[in-house]
Parts: structure tokens; C-alpha cells; sequence
């Protein structure tokens, strides 16, 4: 797991809406780093109309795993010549930024729960 893997683009990554459209799985690697849970069952899917669904709760980033419903809006800010999702939950005021990474022609989504050496994160595959 450690450091992010040297051949992933982070910087000035191209990316447009219809990268990010679609059905994204956590990998298995993510739930190490969280609950009780280690399945294969997290996943979040991105909607044309900016709108988002996640099978669990926006307490995902808090490395919490429940079986609730979660939606909300997103879309695609660049930060520091890095490109991220901004995720808006639409009952909280809670917002959460993933990381838009790309290695050859396959993008992945990132959220560090902690110093991004350490290797704890968790990474959304289309």
C-alpha cells in the first residue's frame, strides 16, 4: 500500500464530466482502513445532472461504514494545478474533496484519511 505509486498522474490531469459519469467501486485495499466491514460492497455513482449517489454514509470519510443512502451534488474544481470532486451531501452541510488521479488511461478518486505517506486512503476504480 504505501506512497502513491510514482507512474499516477496528480498534476494537471485532463479530466472532463464525462470521465467521472458513471458507477465507481472502492478497491479492496480501502477497507482496510475501515469498520469491522471487509467486503466488496462501497459504491458511488456519478449522474449526468451533477448529482451523486453513495450506497453509505457521508461517514465513509470519518472511516465509519453504514447501510444507508447518501446523495448530494458534485462537480470538478482544480486546486494547485491538482483536479478534484468536490462531493456537497445534501443533508448536511458537510462537504469532502477527492482527489482525480490518473494512471495511463484509468482514472481513480482518492481521499487521504491521513498524511498521504502513510498510505491510508481510500480509492474509488471506474
Amino acid at each position: 500500500m504505501g506512497p502513491i505509486d510514482v507512474n499516477i498522474e496528480r498534476k494537471n490531469v485532463e479530466v472532463n464530466s464525462n470521465d467521472i459519469i458513471g458507477t465507481w467501486k472502492m478497491d479492496k485495499f480501502s477497507y482496510e482502513y475501515l469498520s469491522e466491514i471487509k467486503n466488496d460492497s462501497i459504491v458511488l455513482t456519478f449522474k449526468p445532472n451533477n448529482k451523486f449517489e453513495m450506497n453509505n454514509s457521508q461517514n465513509l470519510f470519518d472511516r465509519e461504514i453504514n447501510n444507508g443512502i447518501s446523495t448530494g451534488t458534485w462537480k470538478i474544481i482544480e486546486q494547485y494545478n491538482t483536479k478534484k470532486i468536490k462531493l456537497n451531501f445534501d443533508k448536511s452541510n458537510i462537504t469532502t474533496d477527492l482527489e482525480i488521479y490518473k494512471l495511463k488511461n484509468n482514472y481513480q478518486l482518492w481521499y487521504f484519511l491521513s498524511d498521504p505517506d502513510t498510505g491510508e486512503r481510500i480509492r474509488f476504480l471506474k
